[in-house]
């Protein structure tokens, strides 16, 4: 299966966290996730190829205080059109903000990775912080830059390619 190469890259882990220091995701906690009603995950890619791009997901969506956690891993050798991941991130945002009745979603790059910076920022995510010295990438800690994003601000009349 794709997605468990992906995971299983550390070339794409070392971007991560999943609690307690670990950086890659075991498939049996995938389904876990999928299963557990607290996770809202869809696998994206271009048709007519069967082949998957990546994965975008929400965390927490069942959250009391109407609030998620986005994240995204993305195929390094995927080759697609400019602007899928960013048209998956805000499909699976507006379904969410939709469905769940979501006030707040977060996310967060490591301080080093421009693209993820730049992506949450396209979709609309605002930086909102910085947590320093606290990832910790190729034995150094590194901080990560904090985002987040409202439903106003997702919505704002920049994206029309995803039905919602």
């Amino acid at each position: 299966m794709a997605i468990e190469a992906w995971f299983a890259n550390p070339a794409a882990n070392q971007w991560f966290d999943f609690g307690q220091g670990r950086q890659s995701l075991p498939m049996h906690a995938l389904r876990a996730m999928l299963l557990g009603g607290r996770h809202y995950l869809r696998v994206f890619g271009e048709a007519p190829r069967a082949e998957a791009c990546g994965l975008v997901a929400v965390n927490d969506v069942t959250h009391p205080f109407a609030s998620g956690s986005f994240w995204v891993l993305r195929d390094p050798l995927c080759h697609a059109r400019p602007g899928i991941t960013c048209d998956a991130s805000v499909c699976i945002l507006r379904e969410v903000f939709k469905q769940y009745g979501l006030r707040s979603v977060s996310a967060w790059a490591v301080e080093c990775n421009v693209r993820s910076q730049r992506l949450l920022t396209r979709v609309g995510f605002r930086r909102i912080g910085l947590q320093r010295y606290c990832h910790r990438l190729d034995g150094q800690y590194v901080g990560r830059i904090l985002y987040d994003l409202v439903p106003a601000e997702l919505d704002d009349g920049r994206w029309t390619s995803c039905s919602a």
